[in-house]
């Protein structure tokens, strides 16, 4: 049974009266920025990079002048991405030696499907505490740092049109120049197409020498150069990927152009372009090179598994996880290595990462039809790395996203009750970075398999229930998620009886619905059907039960029964330093909770005491720098200017500090 949402304690959630918007998100100072803002600042092309001069002069042009400029080829594999780069690199080069030049910052952004998500994985910005945060300051990073016209943005394999990803329809919004490379015809207005052609025969000629005699100056003898050139242009097209994957063929196989030339012929390779520049006959094309390459099944297997991704390229630690088991093949054996040799996969040594080109990803999917049943360790390795860990931060779990939507629609992954661990936890991690609307898609899913499979009068079926109703909490439609959160609760009391934990997570879940509602007497019922549960199934002396009190002492401040508030926020402080010490998070959010509780009273010294007990302690554990620090400063700061101190304030907080 999958994960169940209990709606977090109010003591997860730091906050305060005197906190203004800016202070929840925190950004990066000016000192932190630089030149390079996304994380990867190593970018740059193949080492076979050639030609293109003209191409890259006139980009660099529209560039600075500051115009946002689309590269379209009209098919993959001619050189997009690495022109893209080559740009990148020129840029970066020309900051280093003269430490200016015409921008002030550059970024280079892997799309995966989703800009908001491409951008919170490859902009570096200050890490918030809950993923609407994050997304919100990835975006406000992005906006200042545009805001001023000198930032050069690159946005690589955009692979859908602009109607289609919000986020693109931003960063349309965005000053300055952005330059994208897809296979779209046209965005908008304000992106102007640019068209990539094919490389010249010198151009592919010199790129087949560099990987076929890799490592060394060696060129083509002039007896193979009337051969050479015909493979180039007569059977590959100028197609450069498929040019690269020639020259591999003939690097691995120490074919001589002359018997490169009879392989294809012999195997009827022969690239052929409509007019609109696609290839019309890849697959027919791509089965000789295939059979040419004479992949091994553990080979094969790989490249179906990379067939089935996104074109990101994954690390190769979660390769090793996720595919050496299918292929029945272990570290040792290198296999990706090899077949990044052979010219199928490509390897990004900066993120010593592997993906496969969407050409070849294409052939193989439709040649081979990739099966669930050939990759069930796949699929289970995958599940296992959407599981948030303990710590709460699912950033790295985030970057999976784009993996398991493309794995659930190629492996063809339905709704049967094998599937249910994958749709549980990606679901789960969908609802906790705040994709809403796909969580809720998959968690109707997920409510419809329970109810078939187990029927109505299921525990898992209640927490289908309450999921759901989080998913309908965070997008306010309340009546929906109290209608539901009531469908659970009624489960869970007929299954699992009135004094289980499940049971008052149901009260407790239920309860912040009506708290949302304003519905307060009501919501005080029921926080306390909750306490005395946990008490009950837990004990008094539990940091689950502190959170009870803490909850229910909230909602007596919201009505003004300040007295009980202030003995129940005591009690939950209590438990929480004998449990989890002083010196933890939630204790520390707890004295800031009561402090605040303080301030409604006028008590501003009490206050102050409490403050400043949150404030040192969420610096020693998180840093000065983090959003509930700033928070509990910003909220110390104000009281004690209220109370007319005659000390300057950060005087008196540095004493504070060092006693």
């Amino acid at each position: 049974m999958g994960p169940e949402v209990v709606n977090k304690n109010r003591n997860c959630v730091f906050n305060g009266s005197y906190a203004g918007r800016d202070l929840y998100i925190t950004m990066l100072e000016d000192a932190e920025r630089e030149f390079v803002v996304t994380h990867n600042a190593n970018i740059k092309p193949v080492s076979h990079f050639t030609g293109r001069e003209t191409e890259l002069q006139e980009l660099r042009q529209r560039i600075e002048d500051g115009r946002k400029s689309v590269l379209v080829s009209g098919m993959g594999g001619i050189g997009k991405t690495h022109i893209c780069r080559k740009l990148f690199e020129g840029y970066l080069n020309k900051y280093a030696e003269s430490k200016g030049g015409v921008f002030k910052h550059i970024g280079y952004i892997e799309y995966n499907g989703d800009m908001g998500s491409s951008l919170q994985k490859c902009l570096k910005f200050k890490q918030q505490d809950s993923p609407e945060q994050n997304l919100e300051a990835a975006w406000r990073e992005l906006e200042y740092l545009a805001s001023d016209g000198e930032l050069l943005l690159f946005v690589d394999n955009v692979d859908k049109p602009m109607w289609a990803d919000p986020g693109l329809q931003q960063l349309n919004s965005i000053p300055g120049a952005v330059v994208l490379t897809s296979r779209q015809a046209s965005f908008s207005d304000e992106f102007e197409p640019y068209q990539i052609g094919f490389l010249g025969m010198e151009q592919c000629k010199e790129i087949y020498e560099k990987i076929r005699f890799r490592g060394s100056s060696r060129k083509v003898g002039l007896e193979e150069v009337e051969d050479l050139e015909y493979v180039i242009e007569s059977l590959a097209g100028r197609h450069t990927i498929t040019v690269e994957l020639l020259a591999h063929l003939a690097r691995i196989k120490t074919w001589p152009v002359r018997k490169l030339r009879e392989k294809l012929e012999e195997k009827g390779f022969c690239l052929k372009f409509h007019k609109g520049g696609e290839l019309i006959n890849i697959q027919k094309s791509y089965e000789a090179l295939y059979d040419l390459s004479q992949l091994s099944q553990a080979e094969k297997n790989i490249l179906e598994a990379f067939a089935i991704f996104p074109y990101i390229p994954l690390e190769s630690d979660v390769c090793n996880q996720w595919l050496l088991s299918d292929a029945g093949v272990s570290e040792d054996d290198d296999i990706l290595m090899g077949l990044y040799q052979k010219g199928w996969l490509q390897f990004d040594i900066n993120l010593d990462g592997y993906a496969l080109h969407p050409v070849f990803a294409q052939f193989i999917y439709e040649k081979c039809k990739p099966i669930k049943e050939d990759h069930i360790k796949l699929v289970e390795a995958c599940r296992k790395n959407l599981m948030i860990p303990e710590s709460g931060s699912a950033l790295k779990c985030q970057c999976y996203i784009p993996f398991v939507e493309s794995i659930i629609i190629k492996l063809n992954i339905g709704t049967d009750i094998e599937n249910i661990g994958l749709l549980e936890a990606f679901a789960h991690l969908l609802q906790y970075t705040a994709n809403i609307q796909k969580a809720e898609i998959l968690y109707k899913k997920l409510l419809d398999i329970y109810i078939n499979v187990f029927g109505e009068w299921n525990a898992g079926t209640a927490k289908c229930y309450n999921n759901l109703a989080y998913v309908y909490l965070r997008k306010k439609k309340y009546e929906k998620a109290e209608e539901l959160q009531k469908k659970s609760l009624k489960i869970q009391k007929k299954v699992l009886g009135e004094k289980n934990s499940d049971t008052a997570n149901s009260y407790n879940n239920l309860a912040q619905v009506y708290e949302k509602q304003q519905k307060y007497e009501k919501a005080e019922e029921l926080y306390k059907k909750s306490l005395l549960i946990r008490i009950y199934t837990l004990g008094k002396e539990n940091s689950v039960t502190a959170g009870s009190y803490n909850n229910l002492a909230y909602i007596y401040q919201i009505q003004g029964k300040y007295e009980k508030a202030k003995g129940l926020y005591k009690e939950c402080i209590r438990i929480y330093e004998k449990e989890l010490g002083e010196s933890h998070p939630d204790t520390a959010i707890a004295y800031n909770n009561l402090a605040l509780l303080y301030v409604k009273y006028k008590k501003y010294e009490n206050a102050l005491e409490y403050f400043l007990k949150a404030y040192k302690n969420l610096c020693a554990k998180l840093g000065m720098e983090h959003q509930y620090v700033q928070v509990a400063q910003k909220n110390m700061e104000t009281i004690y200017i209220k109370m007319h101190k005659r000390i300057n304030f950060a005087v008196w907080l540095k004493r504070k500090m060092e006693e």
